[in-house]
Formats: structure tokens, C-alpha cells, sequence
């Protein structure tokens, strides 16, 4: 059972970009999901969006994600490696 995200993915495309930045992304960052990315093959960059961002981070080298103590909305330290993505790779040939 699924209680609640921690990560949400978008890919984009070009006939839903536009609902997903806007109506989308404002629902996930209304309900409070800690990190939603929004990935733009068309432009190799990814939108990293929190629930206080007005303007979102693009990331165009890599993804560092790594998950928050439930109920914490910090990032915390899991003695594990976090998961990053390298987006030369992602979005390579």
C-alpha cells in the first residue's frame, strides 16, 4: 500500500508538456511531494522541482536523489549511497 511519494518522474512529451509543468506540478508541489522531476529529452536538461520552488533547478549533468525520513521533508543520511543519474547517459545516443 502506497501512502505517499517521495519522488514523482515526468517525462515530457510535446503534446502534454505544457499540462504537466503547470497543472501537474502544481498539484504534486500542492501535496506536499518532496521532489518532482521533470524530464526534457527534447532539450537534455531535467526540471527539479520542490514544493517551495516558484522557478525550478534544471539540472543538465546529473540527478542526486536521495529519500527523506517519512514526515521529516529533510534529506537524511541511510548509510546507503543515494541514486544519481548521469543525464549524459539518460539522454546519450
Amino acid at each position: 500500500d502506497i501512502r505517499s511519494l517521495s519522488l514523482v518522474v515526468e517525462c515530457l512529451s510535446p503534446s502534454t508538456a505544457k499540462h504537466d509543468r503547470f497543472q501537474k506540478r502544481k498539484y504534486y508541489q500542492e501535496n506536499g511531494i518532496p521532489t518532482l522531476w521533470l524530464l526534457d529529452e527534447e532539450r537534455a536538461f531535467v526540471e527539479v522541482w520542490t514544493p517551495e520552488s516558484l522557478f525550478p533547478e534544471v539540472e543538465t549533468r546529473r540527478l542526486v536523489w536521495q529519500p527523506a525520513m517519512p514526515g521529516s521533508g529533510t534529506m537524511v543520511r541511510t548509510g546507503r549511497a543515494p541514486f544519481e543519474i548521469d543525464l549524459a547517459v539518460l539522454f546519450g545516443p
